[in-house]
């Protein structure tokens, strides 16, 4: 072989099949020389990595996201083809390159980080996140000075309001402790040096324990107890993982099976899945035959994953899930309310359970916002039949609070800490079990006064009863018939909105409830009263006076006599509250439209007012800007071309052709293209998506979408 082919086979080697441009060997070699070769400049390395990658190439598959990193690449060529650098692609979607310390000052290498991918007319933008290194000693390896970079990019890969970040000593330690602590976890496991430690979840009625959530720590014999925030994300990143959870869950099944053979108490136990083993196909085979090796029940082991797991892995996630369920393992999701897509989750993850932590509502007590955002969650998971646990209860006010939310679960500090197992298992030995002291006295009253109602003593004497705060009635059912029996007060400001009735008139007393209220409301009953427990629902009512409000009506049972069964109702009207909910569900749908378009209106027919929903910002009409949009196409006509269709102005101006349109799509859309002449020589092609939706009271909204592209004239 010639010397000229060795060269030409040699270089070969040092470029990456994909891109074109330097491998890893490539890069550290060619690097190498570089620094050498000019010693009298200051270098910098950067270290880039594209976000979400993989949301990339689910969304469009591998051969796009292959298209994206070739086009990554030739933006790093062209924007460093004058410049005395080096360049490469590490692996995957991870890039480097060496540039002298002015280009990092010009800024202009953050554009290449900018990466954009048209499909049809709609364009895609995906962000990067950097590391830089500052080379002060040319001496070090290459490959010691890209780990530098590497460290300090990974500081900002989760941080959205940060891009990158300057490489300091202090990483390199956390790096050294990182690489100590792996290198003592195989010791670690031989020597069950991780512990098992259990936090009871508790029933917010009355604080009993009902389940348990297997949490591990490491009680490292030089440096103590090592906590799980240091240790987790470690071996989540080498792998490791995989063997301490299922170090975990052994362990987990093995104090079961004991406590069964000796015929003693347990209740569930919530195992923790990380979120990096949702890439392990086999994931579910492994927790199924872990326990069936102990053979437990399956309904003795609850699954415990991430919205984080979710947000990385959502098909994988989703398939895992629904084998869980074949196989009867309850799932929950843990830290609900921590992502970006936490109402998606809801709509496409068949969880069981939602675990919400406390903290992520901090200031409950003093910010209205707060109260709303915890009791609209709960409501929502009651309306989708999922249970919910609060986790990170503190103190007795959050818990009182929660209760008054019908909570169904807590779990935190105030009830029990994380404990070992012993005391896990003292605590399922107690004959009696240690249930927090719940204050009867708080319902003594309104059991008291109930009575005096049941008896029809004169209303004016059951003041205890009519003057409670809030709707409150007693009502009778048979076997077809429901009858309001007994109100107080705030009955008559509930349902009738005002209080006069109550002094001059009885026009709720002893009338049967009618449809459609009546059928829902008898379930609710019949549901009390099997069941002893509380019912609740949500009832769009017309009042007398012909407006319709949201009422949140309870059912307690309270006792029966031959075919008559009493009821307590309690009735809250939740109109804002669900106002509040409507928004906030077209909010984050018309924010998800952003993804793919620049700008979001909602469309009010009745005024004719487009109102800003979401904008990329790249024009004056700004978030809540609102303008009369019937005659828009009238008033700037003289601008405007349509591009592949006839002129649609009359169309989006009337409501009823609009409707027609949308029963006629396919896909319950109307769609129109046209170019508007923006300023000399600009000219923009904008892409129009209409379409509505049905909110949970019935009202349609209008949303129309704007997507905009610069053409050339």
């Amino acid at each position: 072989m010639n010397s000229e082919k060795e060269e030409q086979l040699a270089s070969k080697s040092m470029l990456d099949a994909l891109t074109g441009i330097y491998n890893r060997k490539g890069f550290y070699t060619y690097t190498r020389e570089l620094i050498d070769q000019h010693p009298d400049i200051e270098f910098c390395l950067i270290y880039w990595n594209i976000r979400r990658f993989k949301v990339v190439n689910n969304m469009f598959g591998w051969h796009t996201g292959d298209k994206i990193l070739i086009q990554l690449a030739e933006a790093m060529k062209k924007e460093l083809k004058d410049e005395v650098a080096t360049y490469g692609r590490m692996e995957r979607d991870n890039f480097i390159c060496c540039v002298p310390s002015k280009v990092i000052s010009k800024g202009k290498w953050m554009k290449v980080g900018e990466v954009s991918y048209s499909v049809g007319d709609l364009e895609y933008h995906f962000s990067c996140c950097y590391g830089l290194y500052k080379i002060t000693n040319p001496g070090l390896s290459i490959s010691e000075m890209g780990d530098k970079a590497r460290i300090a990019m990974e500081t900002v890969k989760s941080n959205y309001m940060c891009s990158y970040a300057w490489f300091d000593e202090g990483m390199w330690n956390s790096l050294l402790e990182e690489q100590k602590l792996s290198s003592d976890f195989r010791s670690a496991i031989a020597q069950k040096q991780f512990k098992v430690y259990y936090q009871p979840v508790c029933r917010a009625e009355d604080g009993k324990v009902t389940s348990a959530e297997a949490l591990v720590r490491w009680k490292h014999p030089e440096r103590g107890l090592i906590s799980p925030g240091i240790f987790i994300p470690l071996f989540e990143k080498n792998g490791f993982i995989s063997i301490l959870d299922r170090y975990v869950w052994n362990d987990v099944c093995k104090m079961l099976r004991s406590r069964l053979d000796q015929g003693q108490e347990v209740v569930p136990i919530s195992i923790n899945v990380s979120r990096v083993e949702f890439y392990n196909n086999h994931l579910c085979e492994d927790i199924r035959n872990i326990v069936k090796s102990y053979q437990l029940p399956m309904d003795l082991i609850r699954i415990e994953i991430t919205e984080t797991a979710y947000s990385d892995n959502p098909m994988q996630v989703q398939e895992a899930v629904n084998k869980l369920h074949e196989y009867g393992f309850v799932v929950l999701m843990d830290d609900f309310g921590s992502g970006y897509s936490s109402l998606n989750i809801l709509k496409d993850l068949p969880i069981d359970v939602l675990k919400i932590d406390m903290k992520f509502l901090d200031g409950f007590e003093t910010s209205q916002k707060s109260a709303i955002i915890l009791e609209t969650v709960i409501r929502m998971a009651k309306w989708m039949q999922l249970r919910v646990v609060a986790e990170g209860v503190e103190d007795r006010k959050e818990w009182d609070y929660l209760k008054s939310m019908e909570c169904d679960l807590v779990q935190g500090f105030y009830f029990y800490r994380p404990m070992p197992e012993e005391e896990f298992l003292k605590l399922l030995d107690q004959k009696e079990e240690e249930e927090l002291p719940v204050h009867q006295d708080e319902f003594t009253e309104l059991e008291n006064s109930m009575a005096d109602a049941l008896r029809m003593d004169n209303y004016q004497d059951n003041s205890v009863f009519y003057s409670m705060l809030g709707g409150m009635g007693v009502y009778e059912m048979t076997d077809d018939r429901l009858e309001v029996i007994q109100v107080n007060r705030g009955y008559y400001e509930t349902i009738y909105h005002s209080a006069d009735g109550f002094k001059t008139a009885f026009g709720a007393l002893n009338r049967e409830v009618k449809e459609p209220e009546r059928s829902i409301l008898m379930e609710k009953c019949r549901l009390a009263r099997e069941k002893k427990e509380v019912q609740q629902a949500q009832i769009h009512f017309q009042r007398e006076d012909g407006v319709y409000v949201w009422l949140n009506v309870k059912v307690r049972y309270l006792s029966s006599k031959g075919k008559r069964a009493l009821f307590n109702f309690s009735i809250e009207n939740i109109d804002e509250m669900k106002k509040l909910e409507e928004e906030k569900v077209l909010s984050d749908y018309s924010a998800a439209l952003m993804k793919v378009f620049d700008k979001v209106y909602r469309l009010d027919y009745e005024t004719g007012i487009g109102e800003v929903l979401h904008t990329n910002g790249n024009d004056y009409m700004q978030l809540h800007h609102a303008y009369y949009f019937k005659d828009f196409f009238e008033r700037y006509g003289e601008f405007i071309e349509w591009v592949d269709c006839e002129p649609s102005s009359e169309i989006i101006r009337d409501k009823g052709l609009l409707d027609q349109k949308l029963a006629q799509s396919a896909n319950g859309s109307y769609s129109v293209k046209y170019k508007a002449h923006v300023g000399e020589k600009k000219t923009q092609l904008i892409t129009a998506l209409f379409f509505k939706i049905e909110t949970q009271s019935g009202k349609e909204e209008y949303l129309c979408c704007i997507k905009r592209t610069d053409i050339a004239e």
